[in-house]
């Protein structure tokens, strides 16, 4: 009998040991952002426990680390349903009700979970400080007397210590903050995430050559450590070498290949600004994951910047259809817009710019959006009233003052036209167009050409052609050279009017008008 009892006592124990193992290799997957691999893992294990809170825990944060709070909420939830007395689920519901601001409900189940522990679980006490420290909303105070207990009940858990330093960190207090990680690692030499966090310390202090020491030590200590390689890939692109952060970034990719982790590296290299190659990086994650609303929005990008516009305004529009709109941003917007004025559907392009500022009147910067889009489908009078929006905030560029002098010009006010056009030679006097648009202004206000107002800006238009940008201006500049060979008509000065109708046949030399007027002078 004392046999069996003893066999049953192995078994129990060789099973126990068995099921933690598991359990740990699977948050290991999750801290490695392995999230696909993680997924499959806690399947397993509820398959074996189904009534194990703690494996529903952390196979929530598997989704809770990887932003979908909607299926982390569904298994902490799931988890109190079939062990309603295990605390972390609890700690689960109430740290999505605090990052969605649900405060009170928060602490309601922060109090559930902690007199379900009755003080004796200091994992309980640190996650609930991880999402004090960690949320939008910071509860500090808190968190920093919940790691205090949780270092009393085990004081040579280095998470303790990693997430002390998390706190002093977020009251920029880098000192106490590194003291922190060097404790934690001072209690597991191999703890890669105690020298991650050193390493994203100095990152966030700009200290790059050291953080990128400290991210190297870690793969040293776990070359299968995913992370490590994300975070390097971040200190190249800062650095602008894109081919080095790549390569680190191929590296998490080759250990974290699941669908997911090929998502994030499309969304890396358009960061990047590696736009072809987060094309086929986002073609090859639609494969497995054809309802990931942000590869679309990658690929919107990405295109756009590649000029391919039929595709880019395609895969927007397909974005849009698949993201939740409390996750569409302005950048959202702004690129559909672009790629609606690129198609020519100004009108629409029109609806998205202000529908940034209906959100953000501060988002001053598209009042100029809007006035090109008006202007481009001969609104005009709109349009005017979008660049003066746009020049009272005092942030006009020469551009604005020329799409609200060609607005003028085409609403018949040469007054106004060439006032602007005025501003545009302020800005940018070594450029042509200021010049051009306030001659033919001022054509315009001296119609009979009792004063020739628009002699002498003709003549530094002229000059400051470029001859490379000659073919494409040829007929303004025929046009100026008619008007200057007029002005010295009236005055019968021959060799002029000559030289400038021989500069009207240099560009045209079938124009019928140059070869009559110089068959008629006798000079």
């Amino acid at each position: 009998m004392r046999i069996i009892k003893l066999f049953l006592i192995s078994t129990i124990m060789i099973s126990s040991t068995l099921f933690a193992q598991t359990l740990n290799d699977a948050i290991k997957l999750t801290t490695n952002e392995q999230f696909q691999s993680a997924d499959d893992a806690f399947k397993k294990l509820i398959q074996m426990g189904p009534s194990n809170g703690e494996y529903y825990f952390y196979y929530g944060e598997n989704f809770f680390k990887n932003e979908n709070m909607e299926m982390a909420t569904k298994l902490y939830q799931k988890g109190t349903d079939v062990n309603a007395t295990n605390p972390l689920c609890y700690v689960g519901l109430g740290k999505v009700q605090w990052y969605q601001g649900k405060q009170a409900d928060a602490k309601a189940n922060f109090f559930k979970a902690t007199t379900l522990a009755a003080g004796k679980d200091a994992v309980v006490l640190m996650k609930i400080a991880e999402a004090y420290i960690n949320a939008d909303t910071k509860n500090l105070t808190d968190a920093f007397t919940l790691l205090a207990q949780a270092a009393k009940l085990d004081a040579k858990n280095p998470e303790v210590y990693i997430l002390t330093g998390d706190a002093f960190l977020e009251q920029n207090d880098g000192t106490k903050a590194i003291e922190n990680y060097e404790k934690a690692a001072g209690l597991d030499p191999k703890s890669v995430k105690a020298t991650l966090r050193q390493g994203q310390l100095y990152n966030r202090s700009r200290n790059y050559p050291l953080a990128l020491d400290f991210y190297k030590k870690a793969s040293l200590i776990d070359s299968t450590f995913a992370p490590a390689y994300r975070e390097k890939a971040e200190i190249y692109f800062r650095a602008v070498q894109p081919k080095a952060a790549a390569a680190q970034y191929k590296r998490y990719l080759d250990l974290n290949n699941d669908c997911i982790a090929r998502g994030r590296y499309a969304g890396f290299l358009n960061q990047a600004k590696m736009y072809q190659e987060s094309v086929a990086a986002a073609l090859e994650a639609l494969k497995c994951d054809p309802n990931n609303p942000y590869l679309y929005r990658y690929l919107a990008y990405d295109y756009f910047q590649l000029k391919d516009y039929p595709n880019g305004l395609t895969n927007c529009n397909t974005f849009f259809t698949k993201i939740s709109p409390d996750k569409i941003i302005a950048q959202d917007y702004e690129n559909r817009a672009k790629l609606n004025s690129q198609m020519g559907n100004d009108s629409l392009a029109i609806i998205d710019y202000k529908r940034i500022m209906e959100q953000d009147t501060t988002r001053t910067e598209y009042l100029g959006d809007i006035a090109n889009a008006y202007k481009k489908t001969k609104r005009y009078k709109e349009a005017i009233e979008y660049y003066t929006k746009k020049i009272k905030t005092g942030k006009a560029n020469a551009n604005d003052y020329n799409g609200i002098g060609l607005s003028y010009y085409y609403s018949k006010d040469f007054v106004n036209a060439d006032s602007s056009f005025a501003q545009v030679v302020k800005q940018q006097p070594d450029l042509y167009v200021g010049y051009l648009w306030r001659a033919k202004s001022n054509v315009q206000l001296d119609p009979k050409n009792e004063k020739w107002l628009a002699k002498s800006i003709f003549e530094t238009f002229i000059t400051k052609v470029k001859p490379e940008e000659t073919e494409k201006n040829k007929s303004y500049l025929i046009e100026a050279y008619n008007y200057l060979a007029a002005y010295y008509a009236s005055l019968k000065d021959c060799p002029n009017t000559k030289l400038y109708m021989q500069k009207v046949l240099e560009l045209d030399p079938n124009n019928a008008q140059a070869k009559k007027v110089i068959a008629g002078l006798k000079c």
